[in-house]
């Protein structure tokens, strides 16, 4: 029985040393960025298609991305691109960093359209893959786009600020 409880005590101290030995990883919090969203609207659809496509394409970055329930941005986001042509088609890259989900391919490209009573753009129509994002502003470089995203059942509002590259 000594042998027993002397055995499960050399055993508990080798695990309370290895554990002791070990560092504790502390979870990155992502940068709180204070981006002002940018309020104006274009006052046509040609000035709005304008400055999303600059009449012929415009790349736009992420500088914020945020889902509702999650504090700060999500950072795997924030390397995400889009380019919107002025063909009506559109390619996104997620960036190197992959959040998963719906951020499982690096590369996509697709349909969009505007929807300027609503100050909407539609993406993919009438497909799976068909979403649209509310144009909450543009201005000075910068669009804000609001949407919805369903995720596991549950939609979650989804909100992300973009400038453009080019």
């Amino acid at each position: 029985m000594k042998t027993q409880n002397s055995t499960l005590i050399i055993t508990m101290l080798i695990a309370l040393i290895s554990i002791s030995a070990c560092s504790v990883v502390e979870l990155e919090t992502p940068e709180q960025l204070d981006i002002a969203s940018p309020l104006g609207t274009p006052g046509t659809e040609a000035e709005l298609l304008a400055e999303l496509t600059n009449s012929d394409s415009r790349e736009w970055q992420a500088l914020t991305f945020q889902l509702e329930g999650l504090d700060g941005f999500q950072s795997c986001r924030l390397d995400d691109t889009f380019i919107f042509f002025d063909n009506g088609t559109y390619r996104y890259d997620g960036g190197k960093v992959l959040c998963g989900g719906a951020d499982d391919a690096r590369v996509k490209t697709g349909l969009w359209e505007i929807d300027f009573d609503n100050l909407a753009i539609t993406f993919d129509r009438g497909t799976t893959l068909e979403s649209t994002a509310q144009i909450s502003g543009i201005e000075d470089n910068r669009m804000e786009l609001r949407g919805e995203v369903e995720i596991f059942g549950q939609t979650l509002d989804v909100q992300g600020i973009y400038e453009y590259v080019n």
